[in-house]
C-alpha cells in the first residue's frame, strides 16, 4: 500500500457482540477488505478496535457501517448539550453542518427554538473538548455539565441485565429439572405434562437464549461460525426433537423429552457469560481507577483574583488553579504559591508522599495532602500525564503476541471443524446404535466445545498485567516490549541519572586557609547568595541544602557570571567569587588538590578563599538492591558511562557490577548493546530516555528510567514512572509472570477442548454436564489471569 501509517489516522472505539476468536478474525477480515485501511487489530478481551486509516479514502463514520455488516455493532453515545450565541435558524444550521464533520458523529440535530444541540457519536472516537472546539470555531459556544462516569454505569447496568437474564432462566429451568430431581430420589411417576414443558422452555429458548441466535445469524450470514452457532445449533436440535417425541408420542413422551437439556444449557451459558462479563471487567480496573482520578470540576483563579468554577475539560493552558488538602490536582503544573505533600501512587507508584513546592511539577490526579497550593497549567486534556499513562497501558493492551495470532488463525477453523465432529457423531452413533443416542451425543459435541477460552486466554493476561504493571509505575508501550522483557538476559544501565541521581548533591563545606571557623555560616550564605542567580546545576544542588538548612537568601549585587569558571558579586557589601580552580587562578590564587572522585567550588570572601564546599553525583540508595535483584534472576548486569575511568570503576565496584565502559559515547554506546545481542543474548539497555535514545533503540528492550517525561515516553518501550532502578527487575518479573500465565491458559484451553471433545464423542457426557462445562472453562481462564492483579513490585 503507498500511503504511509504514519499519514495515517489513529482511531479506537468499541465493539459489540464479539464472543470468541472467530469474531476477532471476521471483524479483522471485514476490515482488511476495506479501501484506506492501512492496519487493524481487535481485542476480544478489551471489546475494542484499534485502527490506522488514510482519511482521504475511508471516512470515520463509515467505520460504523463495516462494523454492523460484519454482524456486530459499535458503541454509540448520545448527549445534549446547551449552545449559546444563536441569533436564527440559519444559526443552527451551521453548528449542526460543522459538528457533521467531526469524525465519529454519526448524527446531529441542533434546535434553535430550544438551544439544544444532541449529538450522536462513536465512543472513543470523539470528545467533548472536539464539539467544543469545532463550535466555538463556528462562532458558538457549546455548554456541558460535568456528569458521572458513564462508562461504569454502563458496565453495572449491562452486569445486571445479564444477571437478570440468568436469574430468570434459571427460575424457567429449575421448573424442568424439578422432575429429573423427583427421578432421583425415587418420584418416578412425577412428571409434567409435554405441554407444561413446551412453555416452560420456550422462553428459555427464544428470549432468554435470542442473544445467541442473533449472534450465530450475523455470523453464518457472514459466512463464519462461533460459539453462538455452536450452542444454537445443539440446543435447538435438543428443542426441536423434544418437538418431534410430544408430537409422534402425545402424552406418552413424557420423561422422555429433552427440553430440560436445551433450557439448562442455555441458562447455564448465560450464567459463565455473566460471569466472564465480571471477570473481564475486573482487567481493566487499572485504567478505569486511573482515569476516575480526573476531577470534574476545577477552581480556576482569574487575573481579578476571583476564583471560579468550570469543568476540568474547559481548562486552558496558563491558567491558574486551586487546590486545598484532600482534592485531586486537576491539571498538570508548576507549582507557583505554596508547598504540600502529594499522594502520586496512582500514577508513578511512589508509595510515599512526595514534598512539592514552589517551582515542581504536580500530576494530574495526585492528591494534595496538607498544603493550599496554587498551580500554573502546563498541560491539558490528552496531554495530561494521567492519559498519556492511560494511552499508553491501552495501547499495550491491544497488541497481540506470536502465539495469539496462532490461536486466532486456529479460532477461525475451530467451530466448522467442531460442527463436522458432531456431524460424524450423529452419523456414527446413528449406525451403531438408536438416534436419540446420536442426537444427544452430537448435542453434546456442540455444546462441550469452547472457542472462547482460546480467544480469552491471552488478551486477559495481557490486559491484567500492563494494567498491574502500571500501577506500580512501569508502563509498557506495546505488546512486543511485554513479550521481549521476559526474555532478557543481560541489562545494560547507563551510569548518570539511573544508578545515580544524574545531578550534584551537596556532601559537606569547610573552611579553608584564611578562613574563621567561626565565620562559617557567613561564608555559606554567601555562597548561596551568589549562586541564587545562576543556573548552573551546582547552584540548584547550592539551593536546595539552603532550604534544608532554613538559610535566608539574600540576593546579590554586582553579579557576573564566568562561563566554565564560576561567579562574582557582592553580598552584604563584601566582595565575594565562587568558582573552580580556573576562577581561583583569575583572582590570583593557586588551586588546591581534590578528590578526583568530587567536585569542588571555592569561595572568595573579601578576596582570600575561606571555604570550599563539595559536591558529588552519587549513587541511588536502591542501585545496590536493585543490582542484586537483577543477579538473583541471574541476568548479567553492565555499565555504560560517559564518565572517567575512576568514577565509573568505583560506582562499579560499589554496586557489585563486573562489567562497565567507561568515556562512551552515544555511538559506542550502541556498539557495545550490539555486541551483546550478537552473541545471542537479549539485551535491555536503561537510560534516561533523552541522551541514551539510539542505544534505547538498539536494544532488545529500551527502559527510560525518567519520572514519566514526554520525551522518554516517545522513545522508550518501557518508561518507569519514577527513578528507582529496583522497578528494572519488576519489569522483567511481571513480563515473566504474565507470560507464564498465558501459557497456562493456553494449557488449560487446549487440553479441554482435546480432552473433552472426544469424551463426548464417545457419549460420556451428558449435554447439561457439557454446558455447564463450557461456560465455566472461559471463566476459569479469566479468573486465572486476574490472579496477576495480587503480584506487588517489592518496591517500597
Amino acid at each position: 500500500m503507498s500511503t504511509s501509517v504514519s499519514a495515517s489516522q489513529q482511531l479506537s472505539f468499541n465493539i459489540t457482540g464479539m464472543t470468541c476468536g472467530s469474531c476477532v478474525e471476521r471483524l479483522e477480515v471485514a476490515f482488511k477488505k476495506e479501501r484506506g485501511v492501512l492496519d487493524v487489530a481487535v481485542n476480544l478481551a478489551a471489546e475494542k478496535a484499534y485502527l490506522h486509516i488514510d482519511p482521504k479514502l475511508l471516512r470515520v463514520k463509515d467505520l460504523a457501517g463495516v462494523v454492523r455488516r460484519a454482524g456486530f455493532d459499535v458503541g454509540v453515545d448520545t448527549q445534549t448539550y446547551q449552545v449559546g450565541g444563536m441569533s436564527c435558524t440559519a444559526c443552527a444550521s451551521r453548528i449542526q453542518d460543522a459538528l457533521l464533520k467531526v469524525p465519529g458523529i454519526e448524527t446531529a440535530e441542533v434546535n434553535f427554538a430550544t438551544e439544544n444541540a444532541t449529538v450522536r457519536t462513536i465512543k472513543g472516537l470523539v470528545t467533548e473538548r472536539d464539539l467544543i472546539s469545532r463550535v466555538r470555531d463556528a462562532g458558538f459556544s457549546l455548554l456541558t455539565r460535568p456528569e458521572p462516569d458513564d462508562e461504569a454505569a454502563q458496565f453495572q447496568a449491562e452486569v445486571t441485565k445479564e444477571r437478570r437474564s440468568a436469574l430468570l432462566a434459571s427460575f424457567f429451568s429449575s421448573l424442568l429439572i424439578l422432575q429429573m430431581i423427583a427421578q432421583f430420589i425415587g418420584w418416578r411417576a412425577f412428571h409434567w405434562m409435554p405441554a407444561a414443558e413446551v412453555l416452560f422452555a420456550t422462553p428459555v429458548q427464544f428470549w432468554f437464549g435470542r442473544k445467541f441466535y442473533i449472534g450465530a445469524f450475523n455470523a453464518l450470514r457472514n459466512r463464519s461460525a462461533n460459539m453462538d452457532v455452536l450452542v444454537v445449533l445443539g440446543t435447538t436440535s435438543a428443542y426441536l426433537y423434544s418437538w418431534y417425541l410430544m408430537i409422534q408420542h402425545g402424552e406418552a413422551a413424557q420423561g422422555l423429552m429433552y427440553f430440560e437439556s436445551a433450557a439448562v444449557i442455555i441458562t447455564l451459558v448465560l450464567w459463565g457469560k455473566y460471569l466472564e462479563t465480571r471477570a473481564k471487567r475486573r482487567t481493566f480496573s487499572a485504567i478505569r481507577e486511573l482515569l476516575s482520578l480526573r476531577p470534574r470540576v476545577v477552581r480556576v483563579r482569574t487575573e481579578t483574583g476571583e476564583t471560579i468554577e468550570k469543568p476540568t475539560e474547559l481548562l486552558e493552558l496558563g491558567e491558574v488553579i486551586t487546590c486545598i488538602p484532600g482534592e485531586r490536582i486537576s491539571a498538570d503544573g508548576e507549582v507557583i504559591e505554596g508547598e504540600a505533600h502529594t499522594d502520586e501512587s496512582l500514577i508513578t507508584g511512589e508509595s510515599n508522599p512526595v514534598h512539592r513546592r514552589i517551582g515542581d511539577e504536580v500530576y494530574e490526579g495526585a492528591v494534595n495532602l496538607d498544603g493550599h497550593l496554587l498551580v500554573r497549567v502546563t498541560k491539558v486534556g490528552d496531554d495530561t500525564t494521567l492519559n498519556r499513562i492511560a494511552r499508553l497501558v491501552q495501547q499495550a493492551q491491544v497488541g497481540k503476541t506470536d502465539i495469539q495470532r496462532l490461536v486466532d488463525k486456529v479460532s477461525g477453523f475451530f467451530v466448522p471443524v467442531v460442527i463436522l465432529i458432531a456431524l460424524i457423531t450423529l452419523i456414527a452413533w446413528s449406525i451403531v446404535g438408536d438416534f436419540e443416542n446420536a442426537l444427544i451425543n452430537s448435542v453434546s459435541v456442540l455444546v462441550i466445545a469452547c472457542p472462547c477460552a482460546l480467544g480469552l486466554a491471552t488478551p486477559t493476561a495481557v490486559i491484567t498485567g500492563t494494567g498491574t504493571a502500571a500501577r506500580a509505575g512501569i508502563l509498557f508501550r506495546d505488546i512486543e516490549a511485554l513479550e521481549h522483557a521476559h526474555r532478557v538476559q543481560e541489562v545494560v544501565f547507563d551510569k548518570t541519572g539511573t544508578l545515580t541521581h544524574g545531578k550534584p548533591s551537596f556532601v559537606r563545606g569547610q573552611v579553608v586557609r584564611e578562613g574563621n571557623v567561626k565565620l562559617y555560616d557567613t561564608y555559606l550564605k554567601a555562597a548561596v547568595a551568589l549562586q541564587s542567580l545562576s543556573e548552573h546545576p551546582i547552584a540548584k544542588a547550592f539551593l536546595d541544602h539552603a532550604k534544608e538548612q532554613g538559610i535566608d537568601i539574600v540576593n546579590p549585587t554586582e553579579f557576573r557570571a564566568y562561563v566554565g569558571e564560576g561567579v562574582s558579586g557582592s553580598v552584604d557589601g563584601v566582595t565575594c567569587a565562587l568558582g573552580n580552580d580556573r576562577l581561583l587562578r583569575r583572582f590570583g590564587h593557586e588551586p588546591v588538590a581534590t578528590d578526583e572522585f568530587e567536585s569542588t567550588v571555592w569561595l572568595l570572601f573579601a578576596d582570600q578563599v575561606v571555604a570550599e564546599f563539595v559536591f558529588v553525583d552519587i549513587e541511588r540508595p536502591t542501585s545496590r538492591e536493585a543490582v542484586e535483584k537483577l543477579q538473583q534472576r541471574k541476568v548479567q548486569v553492565h555499565i555504560l558511562s560517559g564518565d572517567s575511568k575512576e568514577v565509573t570503576e568505583r560506582l562499579a565496584h560499589t554496586l557489585g557490577i563486573n562489567s562497565y565502559a567507561y568515556r562512551q559515547t552515544p555511538e559506542t554506546k550502541v556498539e557495545r548493546v550490539e555486541a551483546i545481542q550478537t552473541e545471542g543474548n537479549a539485551a535491555a539497555m536503561v537510560g534516561d530516555g533523552i541522551n541514551d535514545a539510539p542505544a534505547l533503540a538498539q536494544a532488545r528492550l529500551g527502559i527510560a528510567m525518567s519520572s514519566g517525561t514526554d520525551i522518554a515516553m516517545e522513545v522508550a518501550p518501557v518508561t518507569l514512572m519514577r527513578s528507582d532502578p529496583r522497578l528494572v527487575a519488576a519489569t522483567l518479573d511481571i513480563s515473566t509472570r504474565t507470560f507464564r500465565k498465558i501459557r497456562q491458559n493456553l494449557f488449560w484451553a487446549f487440553i479441554y477442548n482435546v480432552v473433552m471433545i472426544p469424551l463426548a464423542v464417545l457419549g460420556y457426557l451428558d449435554p447439561t454436564i457439557a454446558g455447564a462445562a463450557m461456560a465455566l472453562s472461559s471463566v476459569s481462564v479469566v479468573t486465572n489471569s486476574l490472579l496477576l492483579k495480587r503480584w506487588h513490585s517489592q518496591v517500597s
